[in-house]
């Protein structure tokens, strides 16, 4: 009887050292995870934003990405006199 008892306590503490670990990963687990949205708080408010215009041409992806997202430069339409 005193064996059983014995047995059962040792399963108990092993349950309870299984659910301690798992405790204390989730617990890293959330720190890092808390870590991080911090270090993102701390950037740029403009760090996300994306560009999501639609160019009507491969021509002017292309000159868009060679001016550094600067318009490309169009011929004046005024005429001179």
């Amino acid at each position: 009887m005193a064996e059983n008892f014995l047995e059962e306590q040792l399963k108990r503490i092993r349950e309870m050292s299984d659910q301690m670990s798992r405790a204390r990963n989730r617990a890293a687990e959330l720190s890092a995870e808390l870590e991080r949205d911090r270090a993102l708080i701390r950037l740029s408010p403009l760090h996300e934003v994306r560009d999501f215009r639609r160019y009507s041409s491969a021509e002017m992806r292309e000159s868009a990405a060679d001016s550094g997202g600067r318009r490309p430069s169009r011929p004046s339409s005024r005429r001179r006199k």
